[in-house]
């Protein structure tokens, strides 16, 4: 698998601050996240995402703030050394605690990875052969280290993302916690509290991973469906 690293240029960036936007007020902030992770660290950017619906108006407005005053590529790179020494460390872990789990994931190993730097702090990813994962460098202070296991949660989720998550249309909060009981389980990564009282628990075990994700999943959207219909049902 190839590895390489980009930096968003300001367009780019941009893009990706506005379709946050969205995802922020449609669905990530039911989740309890902050909208800090995904903007510079400036008021402006503040201000825009305090409101749920933006004209064309405010978003040419606010992409013009963010274009022409506050984008610096320096921001987006500050941190390559740390990625870089990253990198090693996750094939190393790929190697030793993923490949041999594949079989058990329904996974295959992407072919490219970019890792592309833009503004913010935390990650993202998107799947496939050609996968990416999206680090928010510009409000992050990892280091090596902390990079590595960002990292490793990511690659985690590209790895399970259409062979597991998009097939049982998994939610969001149990999505998380699966990889965080991963994480916890193969690189002693610390979980997300805010996922941690979860009903994924019952399902997800260091048996499961190694030996059938798919069918622990299967058997667990069964369980959360039916509870949800049952509650449905009951509070009508």
């Amino acid at each position: 698998m190839q590895i390489k690293i980009e930096h968003l240029d300001a367009e780019s960036a941009w893009q990706r601050i506005i379709r946050a936007h969205e995802g922020y007020h449609t669905n990530l902030k039911n989740y309890k996240y902050s909208y800090e992770m995904f903007i510079p660290n400036d008021d402006r950017m503040r201000e825009m995402f305090e409101q749920p619906k933006l004209t064309e108006q405010q978003i040419q407005h606010y992409h013009d703030i963010f274009v022409n005053e506050i984008y610096k590529l320096s921001d987006l790179t500050h941190q390559d050394e740390n990625i870089k020494k990253a990198i090693i460390l996750v094939q190393n872990r790929i190697k030793t605690h993923i490949a041999s789990l594949l079989p058990a994931w329904g996974a295959t190993m992407p072919e490219t990875l970019s890792i592309k730097c833009t503004y913010g702090y935390g990650g993202g990813y998107s799947s496939g052969r050609n996968a990416t994962i999206l680090f928010r460098m510009s409000g992050d202070k990892r280091n090596d280290y902390g990079i590595y296991l960002l990292f490793m949660h990511e690659f985690v989720h590209i790895l399970i993302q259409e062979q597991i998550i998009e097939k049982y249309n998994v939610p969001q909060d149990l999505k998380e916690r699966i990889v965080d009981i991963i994480g916890q389980e193969l690189f002693n990564k610390p979980v997300q509290p805010m996922f941690e009282n979860s009903f994924a628990n019952t399902y997800i075990t260091p048996a499961v991973i190694r030996t059938d994700l798919d069918s622990a999943v299967k058997k667990m959207m069964v369980d959360y469906t039916a509870l949800k219909q049952a509650q449905t049902t009951k509070d009508r």
